[in-house]
């Protein structure tokens, strides 16, 4: 297990660094005096476990544990501190212990005993969680098994449509004349009704050969997909989205359903019945990487907030809203020939797809951004 030991007081690292020394199990990777410093470690290496003083100058032991769990929320934090006060504030963020200095070397055991169960529960939850076939829809529809290999391979391209539609609306009762006209609407009414009966064998022996706790049901003209073994990475990352919308959702929960999106939603099918939750679910996607960036930005992450804002630009390179954010980013990050490159590829890309220029404001908040990078004009305000 990894480890990084962040606290203000010098002497409080050494010491914690030479109680850790007993522990064979646990590797110390850095020791750092400022949270900032702790996060962009954390940015940048895989890491287990965070030892964290709570006061610090700058940035709070607890502003810097819901900036951790914005980078991974797997990572176990441990305050180590000498107030006792903020007790009830450490567990609110989800820590797994708190210590008090002067620390007792008898109380320090049970909390590395502590960590390595959580760790190893942790490790176990996932194996299990593994095990079962995953339903991805955010990219294209799959059905994979533990490490990503597709377990299944469609019949045919309407079978796999089929199933996606079903999968899109499980739970409700589909008539058959619907089904026939939004997968084959081209056919004649007997020739699309052969195309159903065997498109719904194919799925239903797909659904007992994967082992997927799912039924195809037909009943009063209707069918019905559902069970509990259908919910897909799509349905995950929206029920975030949604919560963090109503401020429900803390920020590390917020980035593990970030993380989800990999794609948008059936791009490489282009079903034209799944083009409004297509939508639904980028916009989801963009109000989700705004708040984590500005989060991150807040809490002093800057190069995680502009690592995940490059990455949300390449899948959704037409948002003005990650545009802007984008350049920001660049601009607090001192990154002044990309913020240029970024600002022309920008306003470029919409001349050559659609032969017209960006917005007004976009392009007068871009040029205070290039002014002010090079000691002129304002940036006060966001257009």
């Amino acid at each position: 297990m990894r480890a990084i030991l962040i606290d203000d007081e010098k002497h409080a690292l050494l010491q914690l660094k030479w109680m850790l020394e007993e522990a064979t199990d646990i590797e110390v990777t850095g020791a750092y005096q400022t949270a900032a410093e702790g996060l962009s470690h954390l940015a940048e290496q895989r890491t287990e476990i965070v030892f964290l003083d709570m006061e610090m100058p700058g940035m709070s032991g607890l502003e810097a544990a819901e900036a951790i769990h914005s980078l991974d929320r797997a990572i176990q934090i441990v305050f180590v501190t000498a107030y006792s006060s903020y007790a009830v504030e450490a567990f609110e963020v989800n820590a797994l212990d708190y210590v008090l200095k002067p620390i007792d070397p008898a109380r320090f055991a049970k909390t590395l005993v502590r960590l390595r169960e959580s760790i190893g529960k942790s490790a176990s939850v996932r194996q299990e969680e593994q095990e079962r076939p995953e339903m991805e829809m955010l990219g294209q529809l799959s059905i994979v098994e533990p490490g990503g290999r597709r377990i299944v391979k469609w019949r045919t391209l309407k079978v796999k449509e089929l199933f996606a539609y079903l999968l899109q609306h499980r739970g409700l009762r589909l008539s058959r004349d619907v089904l026939m006209e939004e997968i084959w609407p081209s056919f004649d009414l007997d020739k699309a009704l052969v195309h159903l009966h065997t498109a719904v064998y194919q799925i239903r022996r797909m659904l007992r050969e994967t082992g997927i706790n799912a039924a195809l049901e037909f009943s009063l003209e209707s069918y019905r997909l559902h069970g509990d073994g259908l919910v897909t990475d799509a349905d995950r990352f929206q029920q975030a989205a949604d919560a963090a919308a109503e401020g429900r959702l803390s920020d590390s929960e917020a980035a593990t359903a970030w993380g989800l999106y990999c794609g948008h939603y059936l791009d490489k099918e282009d079903y034209p019945w799944a083009k409004a939750r297509k939508e639904k679910l980028l916009q989801g996607y963009v109000s989700l990487t705004l708040q984590l960036t500005a989060s991150e930005r807040a809490s002093g992450a800057v190069k995680s907030a502009l690592r995940r804002i490059r990455r949300a630009c390449e899948l959704y390179p037409y948002s003005e809203r990650l545009a802007k954010e984008l350049l920001i980013g660049l601009f607090e990050n001192g990154e002044t020939e990309e913020l240029r490159r970024s600002y022309d590829s920008y306003c470029e890309l919409f001349e050559e797809e659609w032969g017209i220029r960006t917005t007004a404001p976009f392009r007068a908040y871009g040029q205070r951004l290039l002014d002010r990078s090079v000691g002129e004009g304002d940036v006060s305000g966001n257009d």
